[in-house]
């Protein structure tokens, strides 16, 4: 007798996507709003940045996944500089929002050379930091594009005296070029360092 699966509608699937993904010799539904466009994953010997470069300008939004430690050797954490087309001029401005668990912290800066996610774990701490960002409306002539981040990271207690954080960024790159290369980098270690790993998505639009 044919199985019977009783299923939810809550990720908005028909009817023939959701026993179809259940039905033995078929392959699974994946929703199809994200799609991989490359990864990387740091080696033995580190890396002093990583780039996504020919990104195709095909979806609406990009997204990066990320697990990371630096090497900075001082302090449990770090931050991660992002450059986009290579663009080294004073086009970045950022906004920030980090707690630690006993006090919040919040401020901006203008004209920056670099963007700024987030921080992430260092050798320090013996700890990697994880964040998800979101590049929004990359592909769009039109405007100025917003990149905002969130993320954290945990090292047991404290480490150079400050302890784990989680971080809300916002980064503005003042340019109506679509982005193409997106560089991340270490602001205070030299590289990021084996076992960090770095993803990104492109975001399809409504159907």
């Amino acid at each position: 007798m044919t199985p019977v699966y009783k299923l939810s509608n809550a990720g908005g699937f028909t009817s023939k996507q959701k026993y179809t993904s259940m039905l033995a010799g078929n392959t699974a539904f994946s929703p199809s709003a994200f799609e991989s466009i490359a990864t990387v994953s740091v080696g033995g010997g580190g890396s002093s940045s990583v780039t996504f470069s020919s990104i195709p300008a095909t979806y609406t939004h990009l997204q990066i996944r990320s697990l990371a430690q630096t090497n900075r050797s001082s302090i449990g954490r770090d931050i991660v500089n992002i450059n986009i087309n290579n663009d080294t001029g004073s086009n970045y401005a950022r906004h920030y929002l980090a707690g630690d668990g006993a006090s919040a912290v919040a401020g901006g800066s203008a004209s920056l050379t670099k963007g700024e996610l987030l921080e992430v774990g260092t050798t320090a701490g013996a700890s990697f930091g994880a964040f998800v960002v979101d590049i929004l409306d990359y592909a769009n002539t039109n405007k100025y594009k917003t990149v905002r981040s969130l993320g954290g990271v945990d090292v047991n207690g404290t480490v150079g005296g400050y302890g784990g954080t989680i971080n809300l960024y916002s980064t503005l790159w003042q340019n109506t070029s679509v982005i193409t290369s997106i560089k991340l980098a270490p602001l205070n270690g030299t590289q990021f360092n084996q076992y960090s790993h770095f993803a990104l998505y492109g975001i399809k639009g409504a159907a």
